[in-house]
């Protein structure tokens, strides 16, 4: 997991690499960790900016929604990128891939994480509290980009 920060020099970087990861053939995931709404919108730009693709922007987790295979359809359709607002249930420490449904029983996350294994695409999930990411979750985040309050 490659952990940078907002608007450093390496998060300038990243962005200059978008193009190169949104095109990578597998899953790429990346975490927007402790974004406020006006550094959230930003960011977005950003990387619709450098990577040359629309945003598919959902609130489905928070919404505990059920038609997540289909927004991942949909985005694999469209090429998008999926990203994920307020993503919190998602990130969270005490978050295990296998007891996941008995923590939001409206929606399943143990589901969710295998869309997002089995996605060939980007996936952004984002939170706007700091999160620590459980350690089954930092294996499979691809950049953990950090926001800091200021």
């Amino acid at each position: 997991m490659l952990i940078i920060d907002y608007q450093s020099s390496s998060y300038q970087r990243f962005l200059q690499d978008l193009k190169r990861h949104v095109s990578h053939p597998k899953r790429f995931l990346i975490i927007f960790n402790g974004a406020n709404t006006t550094d959230l919108a930003k960011a977005m730009e950003d990387v619709e900016t450098y990577s040359g693709k629309l945003l598919q922007l959902t609130s489905a987790i928070a919404e505990q929604e059920t038609g997540v295979n289909d927004l991942f359809t949909e985005a694999k359709k469209s090429q998008s990128i999926l990203l994920f607002t307020k993503a919190d249930i998602a990130l969270g420490k005490s978050v295990a891939v296998k007891n996941s449904h008995a923590l939001e029983a409206d929606f399943d996350l143990n589901n969710f994480f295998k869309n997002i294994a089995n996605h060939k695409g980007m996936v952004i999930l984002a939170s706007e509290k700091a999160q620590t990411l459980s350690a089954a979750l930092s294996s499979k985040v691809d950049v953990n980009l950090r926001f800091t309050s200021k």
